[in-house]
């Protein structure tokens, strides 16, 4: 492999790390805004359902294929979609119904946090000075966009009912992150398990679905509305998910996890472009922490990119 061969492939993985906390953020947004048309589960259980048959356009044949390796890890696969789109899905949407996006998505910055802890205790991952550092900076940004938003929107500092059911999320989401680099999974292609863990999610959520809607099928939406559940399935689910286990896969959990730190970024500079809110200094401060600390607890990352490099 040449140098410039490595360099485009670290810049690719940059590229889909950056990519990620963007699909999110879509997620906790249209998920707030959808909260009055459509239950939690019920949004959840489309999301996914439609997710799994975009997915399979693509992966039917290697399911298939796969199938004896799939079988043999499918209580992991279950335990995955259960966090990943039960808890992560289902639960969190409930949550949005009691709390406001912006403090949904800034106790999701708990997550990568939860991971680095998770790794330690149950991998005995060593973690640098620079990544502990990392993310201080980070989390710190973080709650200085949030202070800088609270005399707009005081709600953000105080307690609210979902705020419990997005704290659950952020753990589940911590712990899905880690178990999907099990070692019982890493032969398994990345589009390939994806979608078996999208079915397995999309076959626990059927039974709330029915639940939700007195054992009857829901679909009378608006058009609005269905085509907003359609973007949650292929932006916020096939790309954000795919993107997400791709970097896992690439360069680990825990790395991976840090870059949802731009969430609030992207969420502020939407904010401004398409509401016409006003970015403040207080933002701004809030941005270099959080690309300090990004930049400075992935530096192990980038510096075995280029020792790679220099040895081609």
């Amino acid at each position: 492999m040449s140098a410039n061969t490595v360099v485009g492939s670290s810049l690719k993985t940059l590229l889909i790390l950056q990519a990620i906390p963007l699909f999110f953020s879509s997620n906790i947004i249209l998920g707030r805004a959808l909260n009055t048309m459509v239950e939690p589960a019920t949004l959840a259980f489309y999301r996914w359902s439609i997710a799994t048959v975009i997915l399979l356009m693509f992966s039917a044949f290697q399911l298939w294929k796969f199938r004896a390796q799939l079988f043999r890890v499918v209580d992991l696969l279950f335990i995955l979609g259960f966090l990943g789109m039960f808890v992560s899905g289902a639960v969190f949407y409930a949550g949005l119904q009691q709390t406001t996006a912006i403090k949904g998505a800034l106790i999701y910055m708990a997550s990568p946090a939860i991971i680095v802890i998770l790794e330690v205790f149950f991998r005995g991952a060593r973690v640098s000075f620079a990544r502990v550092t990392g993310i201080i900076a980070a989390m710190t940004g973080v709650f200085i966009i949030l202070a800088g938003s609270a005399e707009q929107n005081p709600a953000l500092f105080t307690w609210q009912n979902g705020d419990l059911y997005c704290i659950a999320a952020s753990i589940s989401w911590a712990l899905y992150s880690v178990i999907l680099k099990s070692e019982r999974l890493v032969k398994i292609p990345t589009v390939v398990l994806f979608s078996a863990i999208a079915i397995a999610g999309s076959i626990i959520l059927f039974p709330f679905y029915l639940w939700e809607n007195g054992f009857r099928a829901s679909y009378d939406f608006s058009t609005e509305t269905w085509v907003s559940i359609f973007f949650i399935s292929s932006v916020s689910s096939v790309l954000a998910f795919g993107f997400y286990q791709k970097g896992v896969e690439l360069v680990g959990a825990s790395t991976t996890s840090l870059y949802l730190y731009l969430l609030p970024v992207y969420a502020t500079v939407i904010a401004v472009s398409w509401l016409g809110e006003v970015l403040s200094i207080v933002h701004v401060v809030g941005f270099v922490l959080i690309a300090g600390g990004l930049y400075y607890s992935t530096r192990s990352f980038r510096d075995r990119q280029k020792i790679i490099a220099k040895n081609q």
